[in-house]
């Protein structure tokens, strides 16, 4: 199996700035609106905007509790996952070990293998 590091990285980086890129514009839009609810407050200074559906305080704590809910649950699922990629990393790193211990185990019992691949031969004793 060949592996093209410079081709991986590359495809790393480039999904890595698109992810950042779609947390930013989401920033951005949100950032935005709560630019358009304030403007409204400079151009007519005197004027008090009418609010509706104003949450009561406990409804305002549970909005609140409940993003930060979701926002955990989103961080676990993700940290989920990247435990689930390490333990089959390793689950497949084992197997691969195992099979290669086999292999040499095997090799070695059916006298296929030469335990010393440079013997030194051996000199005839001159007396």
């Amino acid at each position: 199996m060949t592996v093209n590091v410079t081709e991986y990285m590359n495809k790393f980086q480039e999904e890595g700035l698109a992810a950042i890129k779609q947390t930013q514009d989401a920033s951005l839009k949100a950032m935005n609106s709560f630019h358009e609810f304030t403007k409204e407050f400079s151009e007519n200074p005197g004027q008090l905007p009418e609010f509706k559906n104003v949450p009561t305080p406990t409804q305002l704590v549970e909005l609140s509790f409940g993003f930060a809910s979701q926002l955990l649950e989103m961080r676990k699922a993700y940290t989920l996952k990247i435990a689930e990629m390490i333990s089959d990393t390793q689950k497949q790193a084992e197997a691969h070990f195992k099979t290669a211990t086999e292999s040499s185990t095997a090799q070695r019992i059916n006298g296929n293998m030469n335990v010393n691949p440079n013997p030194v031969p051996s000199k005839p004793v001159v007396k």
